[in-house]
């Protein structure tokens, strides 16, 4: 897997398999988007791709104090062998302004050359987050990608997310946090 920091640091003509997302701790909900991406890479050859969005510019911009299940580079760590990319892409400006069509347009189709577009219901980009599936959608019939939309994966009732693991690592509940990682969190952040 290559690890890359920064769209422009992106130098692939493959077409791919694309996810979307900030991915703060790759729980169990996360995984339904990166098996997806995965699969098909396996049955369409394309190459597979994980592009997280990196929140901490706009928050530390914003003189907000903003805490990661992982950081960028365990997050790395955790899709090694699996995936072909991940693309930490830190949320500067650029980024944030840009109009919603011409991400799709520009990083999508240009710079990852989607075949695959992978999202959760919730996903938003572009410019006032204006962009979503349903925008997706409309420009797939231009540039020939598909787009799924997975479904919140959801634990005794309620969606899995970070903000909920969290709240169970501020607790204490490491029993219940490590079954909506899917992995031992403690021993992750230990390198056991």
């Amino acid at each position: 897997m290559q690890y890359i920091k920064g769209i422009e640091n992106y130098r692939n003509e493959h077409a791919s398999a694309i996810t979307l997302g900030k991915f703060d701790g790759l729980h169990l909900g996360h995984e339904l988007l990166i098996e997806r991406v995965i699969r098909h890479k396996e049955r369409d050859a394309v190459d597979s791709v994980v592009f997280a969005f990196d929140m901490t510019p706009l928050y530390q911009k914003k003189k907000i104090e903003y805490s990661c299940l992982l950081s960028n580079a365990e997050k790395a760590k955790r899709l090694d062998g699996r995936v072909d990319y991940f693309v930490d892409c830190p949320f500067v400006d650029s980024v944030a302004k840009i109009e919603a069509e011409a991400f799709i347009e520009k990083i999508l189709v240009d710079t990852f050359h989607a075949r695959y577009v992978v999202i959760g219901t919730d996903f938003r980009f572009g410019y006032n987050r204006r962009g979503d599936a349903g925008l997706l959608q409309k420009y797939s019939k231009i540039y020939g990608y598909e787009v799924e939309v997975i479904e919140k994966k959801q634990y005794q009732g309620r969606e899995i997310s970070s903000t909920y693991i969290k709240e169970e690592l501020k607790k204490g509940n490491l029993a219940l946090v490590n079954v909506l990682l899917g992995y031992s969190y403690e021993k992750f952040k230990q390198g056991i």
